[in-house]
């Protein structure tokens, strides 16, 4: 009993060096990703084809989510609007889920104009574990994330 309590004065007196460190780690996935972040973003409009973007978008969005996290750190460490920014941050991990499965069901952005969707001979459902199972930062992003959105509503609600 005295572990548990121990433990839960811990959790509460740590959780917002863990949300940081989980946020960070998101953050960094989504820009330094290879071929989805700021290298491929670069790549495509040092080379003139930025208008790719419109076919696969993600590029662009790692980018820009990824720099709304780092300042969301940043405000939450200035002690600033702390509420609504983890309240944004819980949309924005929200909106990475609601993204990749988006994504992957339909087919590689099978929705999107031009594109066909793309399964790899698979159920949705199986390219979509397929890919969590082969690809182990999608799995580790999926992983951080859904541990970041748990910190955030924990820290949310010790803000009210």
């Amino acid at each position: 009993m005295a572990t548990s309590r121990a433990m839960g004065r811990w959790m509460s007196e740590n959780v917002g060096y863990l949300g940081a460190a989980l946020a960070y780690l998101v953050a960094s996935i989504h820009l330094l990703h290879p071929k989805r972040g700021f290298p491929r973003l670069l790549t495509l409009v040092t080379t003139g084809n930025a208008s790719l973007l419109v076919y696969d978008p993600r590029p662009i969005a790692f980018v820009l989510s990824a720099f709304a996290i780092l300042l969301g750190i940043k405000l939450v460490i200035a002690d600033t609007a702390r509420k609504p920014v983890y309240a944004l941050g819980m949309v924005l991990i929200a909106t990475y889920f609601v993204g990749y499965f988006a994504w992957h069901l339909s087919g590689h952005g099978g929705f999107l104009p031009g594109r066909e969707p793309l399964y790899h001979g698979l159920h949705p459902v199986e390219a979509v574990v397929s890919h969590l199972v082969n690809y182990p930062l999608a799995a580790l992003s999926k992983l951080a994330e859904a541990a970041l959105f748990i910190v955030l509503v924990v820290l949310y609600r010790e803000e009210s």
